[in-house]
């Protein structure tokens, strides 16, 4: 296969609305080699992450966030502890669900879902979105169901990841 029908291919699925990260391999020169692959040939890494399909509802979505505020863990303590938490809503709903991705219109989608406000230590606000991620910055420049590599880094790492996890199995992106 040639560079330009090799490019066309790439192009190709990337309007296709698959995602793929690899490396065009023209002249082969490795030091370490996971699969063989052929010069000329293109080198694919594929994530099998689920995605949430679109025809997941509003009316589903907030169902799972109002199971999410009254689940308790193993110690009878809620797992969705604080308002930070919500940055972990955000985080799973922007980057499955197709949520909004500015936090202004995210809080005014929850508000109208009528799950923003919970018991006043809880309760959605834009000022809690918007810095919760300095909390967390390891977290904040990668996928959630990524974040159970920084679940015990400590205690704001470890909220994020819990309502994280929650919402993703609840809503079928992870098992």
């Amino acid at each position: 296969m040639n560079k330009e029908d090799m490019m066309a291919a790439i192009e190709a699925v990337a309007k296709s609305g698959i995602t793929v990260k690899g490396d065009l391999v023209l002249e082969k020169k490795v030091e370490y080699e996971v699969a063989n692959v052929e010069p000329g040939g293109i080198g694919i890494q594929i994530n099998h992450v689920k995605d949430v399909p679109l025809t997941v509802s509003e009316k589903d979505i907030k169902a799972v966030i109002l199971e999410l505020q009254n689940a308790k863990d193993e110690k009878g303590q809620y797992v969705f502890q604080n308002k930070k938490q919500w940055w972990a809503v955000y985080q799973v709903l922007l980057k499955y669900c197709h949520y909004p991705s500015q936090m202004t219109a995210f809080t005014k989608k929850m508000e109208e879902l009528e799950v923003a406000k919970i018991d006043g230590k809880r309760d959605l606000s834009y000022d809690s979105l918007s810095g919760a991620s300095k909390d967390v910055p390891k977290m904040a420049t990668c996928l959630p169901e990524t974040w159970d590599v920084f679940k015990d880094i400590n205690d704001n790492y470890k909220q994020q990841y819990v309502v994280a996890e929650f919402l993703m199995v609840k809503l079928g992106i992870k098992s």
